[in-house]
């Protein structure tokens, strides 16, 4: 039989507030539809592209260099 580690109280404190709160959110979100969870995450990643442009160009160009056989438009 095994032995499962048992809930401490010590996960309770205020410093671990913020990671509870990151894992209900992320609780919540799995429960959404998965058709509202997709346009979520496009939605973070268009996002996510426009603060992050250095990181884009560097994605444009790795994928340029692996598919050379690709078109623009394939690639994106």
């Amino acid at each position: 039989m095994t032995n499962l580690p048992k809930f401490s109280t010590a996960l309770l404190h205020p410093r671990y507030w913020l990671t509870w709160l990151g894992i209900g959110v992320l609780w919540l979100v799995v429960q959404l539809p998965y058709p509202v969870i997709y346009r979520l995450g496009c939605g973070l990643g268009k996002l996510a592209l426009r603060f992050m442009k250095r990181r884009a160009k560097i994605v444009h160009r790795n994928l340029e260099l692996c598919f050379p056989e690709m078109s623009e438009q394939e690639r994106r």
